[in-house]
């Protein structure tokens, strides 16, 4: 299989580290951890390698994720508010606001992409590339330690079943094992607390079981797919992938990480696509840092998510969740895209929709018209994406065969409140 190899990476881990906690320091306090709870921080630094400047672009803080029952048809809640989930989907609202910058005065450099008239694509510019930090290892694969002889081998560990202590997940330590409270998905796993190594998993929690995939099997999603999605992917000429990712933490493993992020899939079948590949980020710990809101014994975790990304203040830029939804709103509003964070399925698919009608050219590649635009609903818009459509498949074919499936009627909302039947 083929993969990228990143020879430089720019910034440092301390540079990041400090960049990071600076920028989580000067948000507001409301939402934040108390002095009785702690929570997981995950951002990601945009560098421009050739002006040699670096900034923070996106921040998430967050432990937890509701259950299958409160699932949204309409895509107003969150489904997923883990730290790396909050971050990444702050990243795509950042995205968003360039993409229009870039549309709106194509001439100018003021966005982070370029508009190609004739191949009616977007750019990202040379020399910008991302990198990727949070402050707890990522639950699932990347949490399961083995010995060196296991890691190579793929080796399914005998382990005794043990009990999450939290939301996020389990790090209780037996020998040279450290146990995730993910739950597998294979079906040949009778218990699905089993330690197997490389499986896919959904999150860990001790309520309702959810549907949202652990986060190590997300970044490993985000590695092969990029970590756009599939609704900025119709606009982008090529993938943008992180170009290095770093984790804090004393018992974190490289090879641990490196297996659940990219390794793991490379002893499959080849993966061969036009543009879409599998990415190998530099991987790397760091242990020097202190993050204030670490967990620790005594701590319970924080019920609030924090959402955060580099747009003007006039369009609110930090976001506070429970449950999934907006802090503070009231309960007429509780079902209304109010209630809704700018981060949810909802409001991006709004902005992807904006950004077509911004530019007319893109209805023409996409075969749609104005007065058919606002029928599109979020199933439909994805599928937009044809490339990265065939290529998800064949990565589920190959790589990702147990991840899970959202039903049908959680993915064809509509932006409005008007119901159209599916012809």
């Amino acid at each position: 299989m083929d993969y990228f190899v990143n020879e430089t990476i720019f910034p440092s881990i301390e540079k990041m580290a400090s960049m990071c906690f600076a920028k989580f320091k000067s948000l507001p306090k409301t939402g934040k951890p108390t002095d009785t709870e702690w929570t997981v921080l995950a951002a990601v630094v945009e560098s421009d390698e050739k002006g040699g400047t670096c900034k923070v672009v996106s921040l998430g803080c967050g432990t937890k994720c509701i259950g299958k029952s409160k699932l949204c048809e309409r895509g107003l809640i969150l489904n997923d508010s883990h730290a790396e989930v909050l971050a990444r989907r702050s990243l795509l609202r950042y995205f968003y606001k360039e993409i229009k910058k870039a549309i709106n005065a194509p001439k100018e450099k003021q966005s982070i992409f370029t508009w190609c008239e004739k191949r009616r694509k977007l750019y990202l510019k040379t020399g910008v590339t991302y990198h990727f930090l949070s402050t707890q290892l990522p639950c699932g694969d990347a949490c399961i330690k083995t010995s060196s002889n296991d890691l190579h081998e793929y080796h399914e560990p005998n382990a005794k079943k043990l009990k999450t202590t939290n939301e996020y997940d389990s790090e209780n330590s037996l020998g040279d094992l450290v146990y995730t409270g993910a739950k597998l998905l294979d079906p040949q796993h009778k218990d699905c607390m089993e330690q197997s190594v490389g499986a896919m998993r959904t999150k860990p929690g001790k309520g309702e079981p959810t549907l949202s995939m652990s986060c190590s099997d997300k970044l490993a999603k985000w590695q092969l797919m990029g970590i756009q999605g599939a609704l900025i992917a119709a606009l982008l000429a090529e993938p943008i992938y992180l170009k290095s990712m770093t984790f804090y933490g004393n018992n974190s493993s490289l090879e641990c990480l490196e297996r659940a992020i990219w390794q793991r899939f490379i002893k499959d079948s080849k993966f061969n696509h036009s543009i879409y590949r599998l990415h190998k980020p530099e991987i790397r710990r760091y242990i020097a840092s202190e993050f204030l809101y670490k967990q620790v014994p005594n701590k319970k975790p924080s019920p609030n998510g924090l959402a955060w990304c580099d747009i003007e203040l006039k369009d609110k830029p930090y976001e506070v969740s429970v449950n999934g939804k907006r802090q503070g709103i009231i309960s007429k509003k509780l079902h209304s895209p109010e209630a809704s964070l700018k981060i949810s399925k909802f409001h991006l698919f709004s902005e992807f929709l904006d950004i077509l009608k911004l530019k007319p050219i893109l209805l023409e590649t996409f075969g749609l018209t104005i007065e058919n635009v606002e029928k599109l609903n979020y199933l439909k818009a994805k599928c937009l994406s044809k490339t990265y459509q065939t290529a998800w498949l064949e990565a589920k074919t190959k790589y990702f065969k147990q991840w899970s499936e959202k039903p049908e009627n959680l993915i064809k909302f509509y932006t409005n409140k008007i119901i159209i039947d599916d012809e």
